[in-house]
């Protein structure tokens, strides 16, 4: 994520002016880089090629399977894309210098970063809301008689909750990408906390696994697009809000630490 542009900013006596002006200067970069089409059109075609593939592929099982949240399976490979994105969005500027002229023009560092988390988030809860209804019904279609329709129990819900994970997932990268200022950390770091973590927790005692297996960032998460309810993982808005938590925390910590450095 090279070349952004930054927006001129000038400060006015109005705080609510100043939060506007700096959320449509981050607007302004996020829409002028490429590499954010790219990263968007990959997180597009993730969520509903994988989608339809496994929903194919899984159409013969009739026994214990949930059709809602197979059809949204591809939202697992789109979240990396969404998360790379936006350490990227914080971490290019770190990389390529240009965060000073950034503090220079806003010295309101943490309304800076705030407008940051707050763009691209609405931009990942929308694409992700509409990117998933198409996913949904691509995937009841590979399913053939086997598929569900929207007004399942459950199905509008996971629809809906899979742009608000990728929404605070994009807060969540945004606050990773803040507090560690370096691209290759940030993205491996979120990598371990969405992917690895839960891995490693598999291999863990039973009894240690079913304690701490469903608080895990990810896994708390992702219950919002279970139509169909393990009871070894939190409930669909228990999850979403522990992850909320999650995403807070990191944000609330990278905007604390931007206030206390020099850069």
């Amino acid at each position: 994520m090279t070349d952004v542009t930054v927006s001129s900013f000038t400060p006015t006596t109005s705080e609510a002016s100043v939060v506007m002006d700096l959320v449509r200067s981050e607007w302004a970069k996020f829409r002028t880089v490429r590499s954010t089409y790219w990263s968007l059109i990959a997180a597009v075609i993730a969520m509903i090629g994988l989608g339809a593939l496994i929903s194919a592929t899984q159409s013969g099982n009739h026994f214990s399977f949930d059709p809602v949240s197979i059809s949204l399976s591809g939202v697992l490979l789109a979240q990396l894309a969404i998360g790379v994105l936006g350490v990227l969005f914080v971490t290019s500027e770190y990389s390529t210098g240009m965060i000073r002229t950034t503090f220079s023009a806003a010295p309101q560092r943490r309304i800076v970063i705030a407008s940051k988390a707050a763009v691209f988030a609405v931009v990942a809860l929308v694409l992700g809301t509409l990117t998933s209804l198409v996913t949904f019904l691509v995937g009841q279609a590979a399913m053939g008689h086997l598929g569900v329709s929207l007004t399942s129990p459950g199905a509008v819900r996971s629809v809906v909750g899979v742009g608000l994970y990728l929404g605070l997932l994009a807060v969540f990268a945004v606050g990773l990408g803040t507090i560690l200022r370096s691209t290759a950390g940030a993205i491996a770091t979120l990598f371990g906390l969405i992917l690895v973590l839960p891995a490693i927790a598999q291999a863990l005692p039973a009894s240690i696994q079913n304690s701490i297996d469903k608080y895990l960032p990810s896994n708390a998460g992702q219950a919002i697009f279970h139509s169909i309810r393990d009871t070894s993982t939190l409930s669909p808005w228990v999850g979403l809000g522990v992850f909320a938590l999650y995403a807070g925390a990191t944000l609330v910590g990278g905007l604390i630490m931007v206030g206390r450095r020099d850069v």
